[in-house]
């Protein structure tokens, strides 16, 4: 999880720190902008979903183990 925390948090500083460059200075054309941002935000939502999954996937683990669950 620690790494999922990561990931998402570098992509979501990646896409502010775009997206504000774009903002000031406008160095790309907007439809690359455009695709860069929706690129972004779709291996973000990637990277959030494999985090979840792996943290209940361990959690449950971990209450298996100790009898709480069957």
């Amino acid at each position: 999880m620690k790494y999922g925390s990561i990931i998402c948090t570098g992509l979501f500083v990646l896409g502010v720190a775009l997206s504000l460059v774009q903002l000031w200075f406008a160095p790309l054309d907007p439809a690359l902008f455009f695709k860069l941002i929706i690129t972004i935000t779709a291996l973000f939502v990637v990277a959030l979903g494999i985090t979840l999954v792996f943290k209940e996937y361990l959690s449950e683990k971990e209450m298996k183990k100790k009898g709480f669950i069957d």
